[in-house]
């Protein structure tokens, strides 16, 4: 503790005004491996399951359970705007389960032409939507949301797709930005088989009772 006549001397009046300098703090070095750390993004998400369980979940309900989109036209979505973020991880395990869900469609379709005829006619319009909601928001106009609502689909179907983008959006900036090798081959099939049998939430609840063993 100080007494009355002692006084604390910043460091730089020191130097204005002359008088001993007080002794530097010792640095602290802090090494982290953290930008090494994650090989897959489930592993992010266990580290962080406070809040991330709620994206777990959001994502389950959201490409798993059943709405106006069906599951692979859904999992398309995400591949395709993965590919259009530059994340490949994302981009291939989600190209793999539309592949598995829907065997004709090819490795490039949803991702270099979504015109391509192995996509059914009336999902055309929702991809390039999707290309939009990813791209240039400010170019979206009523004549993209007719061009959705002449293949009879409701108007609900608009919230769906942003969704998807946004959720697509969010799990490439978490894999990018924690840099998250890209799996090879054998991984991604293999993933890819896991979260159609479990799905997300399924496949969260395989990762933590791994853990806990």
């Amino acid at each position: 503790m100080l007494g009355r006549s002692q006084v604390v001397r910043p460091r730089f009046l020191v130097a204005a005004f002359g008088g001993s300098n007080p002794p530097a703090p010792a640095i602290s070095l802090i090494m982290s491996d953290f930008l090494n750390k994650y090989k897959s993004v489930y592993n992010v998400f266990l580290d962080n399951w406070d809040y991330q369980s709620h994206y777990v979940m959001f994502l389950e309900k959201l490409l798993y359970q059943k709405t106006i989109l069906p599951t692979h036209i859904k999992e398309m979505i995400f591949a395709y705007v993965s590919s259009l973020n530059g994340c490949v991880y994302c981009k291939n395990i989600h190209a793999e389960i539309a592949k598995e869900l829907i065997e004709e469609i090819k490795h490039s379709s949803p991702l270099e032409d979504i015109s391509m005829s192995s996509i059914e006619e009336e999902y055309k319009s929702v991809l390039k939507f999707s290309y939009k909601v990813n791209q240039d928001l400010d170019s979206i106009s009523q004549d993209d949301i007719d061009e959705i609502l002449e293949n009879d689909f409701p108007e609900n179907v608009i919230s769906e797709v942003i969704a998807i983008c946004s959720a697509a959006q969010y799990m490439n900036t978490t894999v990018k930005a924690h840099k998250i090798p890209t799996l090879n081959e054998n991984m991604n099939v293999a993933s890819a088989k896991i979260m159609i049998q479990k799905g997300y939430q399924g496949l969260a609840e395989y990762m933590i009772n791994r853990r806990n063993k």
